[in-house]
């Protein structure tokens, strides 16, 4: 694994966590419109399966929280590998890239420099990160 993949492992995490949470919540919302339509005592065609549409609902909470674990790990880890980077001016560089996700235009501004240097810069940080034993042979 790179050393860019590697930085950018939490916030792919951080997207698929989103993904299902979204996934979630409109599951939620059907499971509710199901409920109310049911409570309104007028008669239905069809019948709803309350158990399954639970059950999906509760495997999605497991795989949320899993991931947020993860999250939570890989984090760490990356932080921990931007914090080790000796010059100042990468490791901000890579903080505000991979901690705070923020743009290279955004970068370049706070650094108060042109967004050619960013991506230079950017390069030659890269090349100070060291990725873990247990992502090295990942891909």
């Amino acid at each position: 694994m790179t050393p860019k993949e590697f930085l950018s492992l939490a916030r792919n995490i951080d997207r698929r966590i989103d993904a299902r949470i979204e996934e979630r919540e409109r599951l939620a919302a059907r499971l509710n419109a199901g409920r109310a339509s049911n409570l309104s005592g007028m008669p239905r065609g069809g019948r709803y399966d309350w158990t399954d549409a639970v059950s999906q609902l509760v495997e999605l909470d497991a795989r949320i929280n899993a991931q947020i674990q993860e999250l939570c790990r890989v984090k760490r880890l990356v932080w921990a590998a931007i914090d080790a980077v000796e010059d100042a001016r990468y490791r901000e560089l890579l903080e505000y890239r991979y901690r705070n996700y923020w743009t290279w235009e955004h970068i370049a501004e706070a650094l108060y420099v042109d967004v050619r240097t960013v991506y230079r810069w950017h390069g030659e940080g890269l090349l100070r990160v060291k990725v873990p034993d247990e992502f090295e042979s990942c891909h």
